[in-house]
């Protein structure tokens, strides 16, 4: 009799283990959970784990398949391992599944670009501008304006980096791409002193074909020819094979 008291109380503890677990089961959060694991891989994916990273990102989706900050992540994280059709589609269930998602915009923005998709870039950006609490504004409109420059829209890319610049008077892609239009307008002072203080804001950045290019026909106007020079062997040594070196070498043959 004692034996079967001793097992019949094992048996009930047992059931009500499996209550308690059920509830507990019950009570779980597949929408934090998703977030929490989406958290751990964002922090894998800063350290270059993307092994790990992708493995909570798996487990987020599968907690929870309509979670945005996944999808845009793995979106991320794809990209990254040069997996660029599934990327695509990442970004774009992100954006999808959360209305308003900014920072999917921008990322996907970005991801559009670097496939040099200049327009549906230049809408991403758009979205992800248009927010008004977005902490990344600024790039958003950056990103907008490289964009439709790029495509031609020049006076659309002008305002955007002029907004890009009121959020944030130090961004040097925004001062490099201001300059760049102001040349392109002739108004050469302007252009100048744009160009002297994205200098200033790289100082040890080593200057990219374009802003060697313009600092190149800056120096023409104005005369400074040690600056000049320098600028000319920059862009010899660095960057021979690029669009800027060929008009270089065309502007040179032009002026015998």
């Amino acid at each position: 009799m004692k034996r079967l008291l001793v097992v019949t109380g094992v048996l009930l503890l047992a059931a009500c283990s499996t209550v308690v677990e059920g509830e507990r089961m019950r009570k779980v959060d597949p929408v934090g959970a998703a977030r929490d694991r989406v958290a751990l891989a964002a922090e894998y994916l800063k350290k270059g784990d993307n092994e790990k990273a992708l493995t909570y990102l798996r487990l987020a989706l599968k907690t929870d398949p309509d979670s945005a900050d996944a999808h845009n992540l793995m979106g991320v994280l794809l990209e990254r391992d040069g997996a660029l059709k599934q990327a695509d589609k990442e970004f774009r269930k992100a954006v999808r599944l959360r209305d308003g998602y900014s920072q999917a915009h921008n990322n996907y923005g970005s991801f559009l670009f670097r496939r040099e998709r200049y327009k549906e870039a230049m809408v991403q950006f758009g979205r992800a501008a248009e927010d008004l609490s977005y902490p990344n504004r600024a790039l958003a409109f950056e990103g907008m304006g490289r964009s439709a420059w790029l495509i031609g829209k020049k006076e659309e890319a002008a305002q955007a980096f002029s907004r890009a610049l009121r959020l944030d008077p130090n961004l040097p892609m925004s001062i490099l791409m201001s300059a760049e239009i102001q040349f392109d307008q002739k108004n050469l002072e302007a252009a100048h002193n744009l160009y002297k203080r994205y200098l200033e804001l790289t100082p040890n950045t080593p200057q990219t074909a374009q802003s060697l290019w313009l600092g190149i026909r800056l120096e023409r106007r104005f005369g400074n020819r040690d600056a000049l020079a320098s600028y000319e062997l920059a862009l010899k040594r660095l960057y021979p094979a690029s669009p800027e070196y060929q008009l270089y070498q065309e502007s040179l043959r032009a002026q015998k």
